[in-house]
């Protein structure tokens, strides 16, 4: 539609920076909610005697919520739109928080970790779509590596948080931290996150004139005396099987097993990492010191994708971040047992990976119409955690069965170069569609 592509053409409008800004600091807030089970777990593992596998499905559990999050909250998104997707699933990350501070025991912090996960799945997915529409083409790379950079930035600070929190008041503190901050957020959002124009374009929900027109006033932009004509293709689309019809099925499962095998990568190192290292030195302090040496990495990583996608593709950033990750993988694995070379490798671990996410994210929204968008990219990242909810449940079998860290380290740089390769093909695909196929469009 042309008032998008002029708004995506024209400098960014305060409106559209604030909207940005309040998805990072979602993104922030979703960083810090994940990763305090890893932080938590060598002090939960003792006071509960968990063993390597049962702290596996612990670890699982969240992803287990995110990747349902992702299936069947995000798509709805499409139908109710970006905003009322958003605050349903901060509330679920609320509850799942508040909840998780009084588990009695391990089976119901997973109950808990999976509700919480519900709504950090329904929220990044829709998180993806919404900066994606409210970033000009000119800034969406950038964008998305200081957006990415928030859930490592939360990551991070949930590590600062647990150091001296864990020791004094147990494990359950760092879930009350989560827990107000998730709520904080709910607030914010109400108050500050407009809807999208994408949506009220695409959809037409009640009053879409005067909402869009609302938002175009804040952006000082001229006001509309009637909603644009839908192009012709639009009305065909169906959702999810739109996705899964012609040639898009094969970019569609492609996008899943890429996305899937580099996410699977990146929550082994994110929820394991702590734990190995310090188990490796009998050292719990370490192991903390170790998540947010990955974590400070990962901050780094976002920043450096976000300058070089200024000046590079972003679909070349990603290719080459998932084969650097890749060799990082093999290196930290040889380097495991030399603690402090292995915590500078992690940090360069975290660099690479958070990178690899970044250019998921920049890369992947455009390869779907405005009104699939949100069922497109939910079923990417659904069908990826799927994937990825294997990764920490398996590593905890092969520690049972004697396998040792830095071998798993070494085995988990496979996926990420099938990852870049499944890649390759998806935009060797979408370079060959005409823009006029249901479901399908050409990305830069």
């Amino acid at each position: 539609m042309d008032i998008l592509n002029e708004l995506r053409t024209a400098p960014m409008s305060r409106l559209q920076i604030r909207a940005v800004a309040v998805a990072i600091a979602l993104m922030l807030i979703d960083g810090m909610d994940v990763a305090v089970a890893a932080y938590a777990a060598p002090s939960l593992s003792k006071a509960w005697n968990l063993d390597p596998v049962t702290l596996g499905f612990l670890l699982s559990s969240g992803l287990v919520g995110m990747a349902a999050g992702s299936l069947f909250l995000t798509p709805s998104s499409d139908k109710i739109g970006r905003r009322r997707m958003m605050l349903a699933a901060l509330v679920l990350v609320s509850a799942g928080m508040v909840l998780s501070v009084f588990a009695g025991d391990v089976v119901q912090l997973m109950a808990y970790r999976v509700l919480a996960g519900l709504g950090i799945g329904g929220m990044i997915a829709n998180l993806n779509v919404f900066v994606s529409e409210y970033s000009s083409d000119k800034r969406r790379g950038s964008i998305f590596g200081l957006y990415t950079a928030g859930f490592a930035i939360g990551a991070t600070l949930g590590g600062f948080i647990a150091g001296p929190l864990i020791p004094q008041f147990g494990w359950r503190s760092v879930f009350v931290v989560g827990a107000v901050a998730s709520v904080l957020m709910l607030a914010v959002t109400w108050r500050f996150l407009p809807e999208s124009l994408d949506y009220l374009l695409s959809k037409r929900p009640r009053h879409a004139l005067a909402k869009v027109n609302a938002i175009l006033v804040q952006m000082r932009r001229p006001t509309l005396a009637e909603l644009p004509e839908l192009p012709q293709d639009q009305h065909a689309q169906q959702g999810i099987k739109d996705l899964l019809s012609g040639r898009m099925a094969v970019q569609t499962v492609l996008l899943w097993a890429g996305y899937g095998l580099m996410i699977a990568a990146y929550y082994f190192a994110s929820t394991w990492t702590p734990k190995l290292i310090a188990t490796s030195s009998g050292d719990d302090s370490l192991g903390v010191t170790m998540g947010l040496a990955v974590n400070f990495g990962g901050i780094i990583g976002c920043f450096i994708f976000s300058i070089l996608a200024v000046f590079l593709r972003s679909r070349h950033l990603l290719l080459g971040s998932l084969l650097v990750s890749a060799l990082i993988y093999a290196v930290f694995g040889m380097a495991f047992n030399q603690t402090s070379m292995a915590i500078i490798i992690g940090a360069i671990l975290g660099v690479a990976t958070s990178a690899n996410v970044a250019g998921f994210y920049a890369t992947t929204p455009g390869l779907f119409p405005a009104a699939l968008r949100g069922t497109g990219i939910g079923w990417m990242v659904g069908i990826g955690r799927l994937v990825s909810i294997v990764s920490p449940i398996v590593v905890g079998y092969l520690l049972a069965g004697g396998w040792k860290a830095e071998n798993i380290f070494m085995l988990f740089g496979l996926p990420l170069i099938a990852s870049a390769l499944a890649m390759a093909a998806v935009w060797s695909l979408s370079a060959k569609a005409t823009p006029i196929e249901p479901g399908l469009v050409k990305v830069s």
